[in-house]
């Protein structure tokens, strides 16, 4: 991430795995991965130069600031190169460089200020969250719930 102008902005170590941040002037990046979760890359959309809170929940009026790497692949096009097991097993440096080398790919345009992607992930997102509260909780509870 240094190299393309981002900084550390938080490194921690708990519960067995870790939290990575990387701030850069308008996208952020964060990389977790604890025992029994996935290795996640979310690029984040800061708030006034902040990560701001993940969100609980998401519903049809949530302001979305993390984007899960995932999502950007899909939408760009690009089939991921791991796979769910090297996602849950300790990170390798083979999983590590795959996901970076996807990252550069996919979201130079992001990494760079360029937001134009960001109304399809979100839609993507929210296309997916209706979906599983429709499934979850039928369709007349989720139209209540605003979907």
């Amino acid at each position: 991430m240094t190299d393309l102008g981002y900084r550390r902005d938080r490194r921690r170590f708990q519960w067995g795995g870790f939290l990575l941040r990387y701030r850069g002037p308008v996208m952020g990046v964060q990389v977790a991965w604890y025992p029994r979760d996935e290795l996640t890359v979310w690029l984040v959309k800061l708030v006034d130069g902040d990560f701001p809170p993940y969100p609980v929940s998401i519903g049809p009026d949530t302001a979305l600031h993390y984007f899960d790497l995932g999502d950007l692949e899909a939408i760009s096009g690009r089939q991921r190169q791991v796979t769910q097991r090297q996602l849950y097993s300790l990170p390798t440096d083979e999983t590590v460089g795959a996901l970076a080398d996807s990252l550069r790919d996919c979201g130079a345009g992001l990494l760079g200020g360029d937001l134009t992607q960001l109304p399809l992930l979100e839609r993507r997102i929210r296309d997916r969250t209706r979906t599983h509260t429709i499934a979850w909780l039928g369709a007349e509870r989720a139209h209540e719930l605003g979907w």
